[in-house]
């Protein structure tokens, strides 16, 4: 086991508006403030939501892409770090020294009309319709 005691440092709330690029706008705002670890919550809704659903095996990541078109609820989950390389979930990505990796797990309704369906994953992009993200910065 490993542990690493921190303490709380800043902590945000961000009101994510209609048609905001989830992973633009927050990646900068990251930037921005330079918050290097943090716990990551966030509900809300999305407009159109890319996610990676999937598990490493044996032979690797065995990874699902899924796009959904329609608006999606959905409450997450995560954690900000900045890796010295891209994590393998990113794709075929490329670094040329350390970025925020803002890693969320997600649940998602099934979309307008399909309420009992929820999926469950990797938020990998989407366009915001409204959202509230709650950022609790480890110093």
């Amino acid at each position: 086991m490993q542990v690493e005691e921190k303490k709380l440092g800043r902590i945000f709330q961000m009101k994510l508006e209609e048609g905001d690029d989830f992973y633009g706008v927050v990646d900068a705002f990251v930037k921005e403030k330079n918050i290097r670890s943090a716990s990551v919550f966030l509900f809300g809704a999305l407009q159109k939501t890319e996610m990676l659903t999937g598990f490493k095996d044996m032979e690797g990541f065995n990874v699902d892409r899924r796009h959904f078109d329609d608006w999606r609820e959905l409450v997450a989950l995560g954690n900000i770090t900045w890796p010295d390389n891209p994590p393998p979930a990113l794709g075929d990505v490329t670094w040329d020294e350390p970025q925020p990796y803002v890693h969320l797990h997600m649940a998602i309704s099934g979309g307008p009309g399909k309420t009992e369906d929820v999926f469950v994953g990797h938020l990998s992009g989407g366009d915001v319709k409204g959202m509230f993200l709650d950022i609790y910065e480890l110093v």
